[in-house]
């Protein structure tokens, strides 16, 4: 017969005492098994850190490390796992485990975690992977308007950049070089329209700030919901731009309630063009609208209507990206690396301010200085903002098409 394992411990008498291994389920407080397994549902009635029962409120959830089962508040806490070690259902092994996510976790295993968290969120989380745009793809041109990871969000904005760009040509009607220049921030965001009478809205993007060394910071997930009622029917897409001038503003998207578009944060229609250029380069700070608006729609939506919109941050898109609860205070403070995954929207804002296609615009920032007729602006006068990888972006855009603004209402009042 096989020896059983034991566990030595020394008493003060000095003799030592010798414990036959108890079976599953071990104690809350005892170390984990040298052998786990996926507990299934029919074994336990009771969760195992809080020993209360199941029922149709308190729902059975995994630990994906130990296996064992427990209630949603003692697995709330969510950790990188190495994907050999991940548990899964034995009747779901032909599923894909995707180990670049945070897996929900017990608390006991949340501590015994925590020492690899570090080296796991800088070699496997969905941060540092590599994100790759398909610019022949039908999402180029039709955004989804509801994403559930960051990485789509980064494509999403991307994908915004180039279709405002016109395949790299930007028209004369765009988002001025010096109003680039001087924002504290962009926001991005795909939002679908319908309804007939009552109408509702959703859609969901990302926010980035501009730190005071001039880079973009790491993306933070956003999203926006509202209703409306009035004469109205229809559907429509709409990719959004607001351009960020004041901290002010970007506070507001750091802030853990909602921010209410019109009532607490004004949203005006953005200034056009290079004719615009040399008035925003001349303005001062306080004649600046907090955020300009700019916006590209497809469909089809007729009438006025009386609505409100407000923006929240998504911390479980945040999550599941960065590999760890992060605030946005911290991404946007410039406390968190600007991720890998992120390269192909820095890439895109790069590329709308220094395409050749784009020199007229870049002009537009001199055109109060005498420049000889047909002289171009010298190289070394180009603003470029800097970042890791690329510069910073100064000029991209399809300027927003306002409808005629209802009676007795704003038109900024709404995303």
């Amino acid at each position: 017969m096989e020896p059983q394992p034991v566990v030595t411990t020394t008493a003060t008498d000095a003799t030592s005492v010798e414990v036959q291994a108890a079976p599953l389920p071990l104690p809350a407080t005892a170390p984990l098994p040298t052998t786990v397994r996926w507990v299934m549902d029919a074994e336990v009635s009771v969760c195992y850190g809080c020993q209360l029962l199941f029922d149709w409120v308190r729902r059975k959830h995994h630990c994906r490390y130990c296996g064992r089962i427990f209630c949603e508040p003692c697995t709330s806490k969510r950790c990188l796992i190495r994907e050999e070690q991940i548990l899964q259902s034995p009747d779901r092994q032909f599923l894909a485990v995707n180990a670049h996510n945070p897996q929900r976790v017990c608390d006991e295993c949340y501590v015994t975690l925590q020492p690899e968290q570090p080296t796991l969120r800088e070699s496997t989380s969905n941060a540092v992977m590599a994100n790759a745009l398909n610019d022949n793809g039908p999402q180029r041109f039709l955004n989804s308007p509801y994403s559930f990871t960051l990485r789509e969000e980064i494509r999403k904005a991307a994908y915004s950049v180039k279709n405002f760009m016109y395949d790299g040509v930007i028209k004369d009607q765009s988002i001025p070089l010096p109003l680039l220049a001087k924002a504290k921030g962009i926001a991005f965001l795909t939002v679908i329209k319908v309804g007939f009478v009552l109408t509702g809205r959703v859609g969901t993007g990302l926010v980035i700030s501009k730190l005071p060394d001039g880079r973009w910071s790491a993306p933070s997930a956003i999203g926006t919901a509202g209703i409306g009622w009035g004469a109205q029917i229809g559907g429509e897409l709409t990719d959004f731009v607001i351009i960020l001038n004041t901290k002010r503003a970007v506070d507001a998207f750091t802030s853990k309630g909602q921010v209410n578009l019109g009532a607490e944060l004004g949203v005006a229609a953005g200034p056009l063009g290079r004719t615009a250029a040399g008035s925003v380069e001349a303005s001062a700070d306080l004649d600046i609208a907090p955020c300009y608006s700019y916006s590209h729609s497809k469909g089809l939506f007729a009438g006025i209507s009386l609505e409100g919109s407000v923006i929240l941050t998504r911390p479980d898109i945040n999550r599941a990206f960065y590999g760890r609860e992060v605030q946005a205070t911290e991404l946007l403070g410039g406390m968190e690396a600007p991720p890998n995954a992120a390269t192909p929207l820095y890439e895109a804002l790069h590329l709308a301010m220094t395409s050749p296609a784009n020199s007229l615009n870049r002009q537009s920032r001199y055109s109060r200085r005498s420049l000889a007729p047909g002289a171009q602006v010298p190289a070394a006068q180009v603003p470029v903002a800097q970042y890791i990888a690329p510069p910073a972006p100064q000029l991209f855009g399809q300027p927003q098409q306002q409808p005629q603004q209802p009676q007795g209402k704003s038109a900024d009042c709404t995303v």
